[in-house]
């Protein structure tokens, strides 16, 4: 179940607060679903990449530690390949902010949230999510996932988000990708062998075999 809320509304909410920093059930700025408690400053940060970089890298954007995983969202080297990292900079932790989610939007629509195992479950995040492109609709994101039923059916998946205008979509909306939906072509990684251990399990790892 997803909701949103007015910024401005959740902007005065915190300000009536005596502590900004407490943790708290906060609504993010549309587009997006409901986080669990977590800071206000990570839930309007681009919500939800930026909760996803302050639970990965301590939102360290250009973070390369030396344990294989690089940037803001701790992206291992073949997935950033596989997602076309390399149209950006040669590692995750070179590529600008705004890069690297947008490779992390490619990883998320084929791998879904468990991508980053540890960071989604804090902020309840679950299932493949399709971020929504200027230009797009439902009936074409529908056809591009096979979702069976196509428009209704994707549109019965995001109703509390869409509301009562599926035909306005707004670019950067998170649309929930229903379970049976096909994941699309086939991904090989870059890199053969199994993947190092991800640090705290919160790091994006390539397409499970």
């Amino acid at each position: 179940m997803f909701r949103t809320a007015p910024l401005l509304a959740l902007a005065a909410a915190l300000l009536a607060t005596p502590c900004p920093a407490a943790h708290a059930a906060l609504p993010p700025p549309p587009p997006g679903p409901l986080p669990a408690p977590v800071p206000y400053a990570c839930v309007v940060d681009a919500w939800p990449w930026g909760c996803v970089a302050d639970c990965g890298s301590g939102g360290r954007w250009h973070a390369e530690t030396g344990n294989g995983f690089y940037g803001g969202l701790q992206f291992w080297q073949p997935t950033w390949v596989e997602y076309g990292g390399l149209a950006h900079a040669p590692r995750a932790d070179l590529a600008t902010r705004e890069q690297q989610t947008e490779v992390a939007r490619e990883a998320l629509a084929v791998q879904g949230w468990s991508a980053w195992p540890a960071c989604s479950r804090r902020y309840g995040l679950e299932g493949r999510m399709h971020t929504v492109r200027t230009g797009d609709t439902l009936s074409s994101v529908a056809a591009r996932y096979r979702v069976e039923g196509g428009w209704r059916a994707l549109y019965r998946a995001n109703r509390e988000t869409l509301g009562r205008r599926p035909d306005r979509l707004r670019p950067g909306t998170l649309l929930v990708i229903p379970a049976e939906a096909a994941r699309g072509q086939d991904r090989v990684p870059a890199v053969s062998g199994p993947p190092p251990p991800p640090p705290n399990g919160t790091a994006t790892r390539p397409s499970p075999r």
